[in-house]
């Protein structure tokens, strides 16, 4: 969360002439509800597992694409793993107090963290980071985005490819 995923992608996309997808935005159009409302009306497991299904049933049908996924989805019902055998996936690694800067500015539209106060908010970052990052490192490409542009960080992805 709060990493780029989404503005990268777009970038990454346009520069490949792929199509770019945001599994949020694929949940709230099979859902015709918001991440948030999600959040509140099912919480937070139930709501993992509708990701799952939308996220194996996009995997499964498309080929040739550039997929934002949220910070929490590699970390449940084995998505990591799914997402591994139908792509190639990119961690983008940033630090913790960019996290927070770029968090604080964006929390209310952030169901997780909506709520939380300033010293709340960094502690989740750090304990978030944390547990996920035994997921994380299984992506199969790290990209440490520190001080680097959006250009830059679009370019050593597609050098790799």
């Amino acid at each position: 969360m709060g990493s780029g995923k989404t503005t990268i992608g777009k970038k990454l996309a346009n520069n490949l002439n792929h199509k770019f997808y945001d599994l949020d935005k694929k949940i709230i159009e099979y859902t015709k509800k918001s991440i948030y409302e999600l959040f509140e009306i099912y919480g937070e497991k139930k709501f993992r597992k509708l990701e799952y299904f939308i996220l194996k049933k996009f995997l499964k049908k498309k080929k040739s694409y550039i997929l934002s996924v949220g910070g929490g989805t590699p970390c449940y019902n084995n998505n990591i793993f799914l997402m591994k055998k139908y792509s190639k996936i990119f961690y983008l690694n940033a630090e913790i107090n960019t996290l927070f800067t770029r968090l604080l500015k964006q929390k209310k539209n952030r169901p997780l963290i909506s709520k939380l106060d300033k010293n709340y908010l960094y502690n989740f970052i750090c304990d978030s980071l944390s547990k996920r990052l035994f997921f994380y490192k299984k992506a199969d490409f790290t990209i440490n985005i520190k001080k680097k542009s959006l250009l830059e960080i679009v370019k050593e992805i597609i050098n790799i490819i």
